[in-house]
């Protein structure tokens, strides 16, 4: 068990699981706040359409696959896009789980939009964070 536990550290599979927990957990943590916000100014506001409504829901998700990416990122200093395109892709399974766990949806052309849209954000918010420069230290 020791060994299997020595090889995960060095090969650094380690810190891309961490980096993808942590980084999913802000994500759908950021999700959540969101959503709670909208639903809280949509009940102020009165009635949207339905289309309207989707479309709000996926930019909120966009902006959090994008703080998903950006921490990813930022704990594994190295491959943003990349790092932060699979956390958009996994948080993308996140929010199709939970969508069809409360709901009958079905697959449409929103889907795949979210999906894409996802990713590219996770990715952009993954190149954001490998590239964000470390704090000036003033001594």
């Amino acid at each position: 068990m020791k060994a299997i536990k020595s090889t995960l550290a060095q090969s650094g599979v380690a810190l891309y699981i961490k980096a993808l927990i942590f980084g999913l957990l802000a994500g759908c943590a950021g999700t959540a706040v969101l959503l709670c916000i909208s639903t809280l100014v949509l009940l102020v506001m009165g009635t949207l359409p339905h289309n309207f409504i989707e479309w709000i829901i996926i930019g909120l998700c966009c902006i959090s696959a994008f703080v998903c990416g950006y921490i990813t990122a930022r704990v594994t200093k190295a491959n943003g896009l990349l790092w932060g395109a699979v956390s958009g892709v996994l948080m993308f399974i996140i929010v199709l789980l939970a969508g069809l766990i409360s709901s009958d949806g079905n697959f449409t052309y929103m889907t795949i939009l979210k999906f894409a849209c996802l990713t590219v954000c996770g990715g952009l918010g993954g190149i954001k964070g490998v590239n964000r420069k470390e704090k000036l230290h003033i001594k």
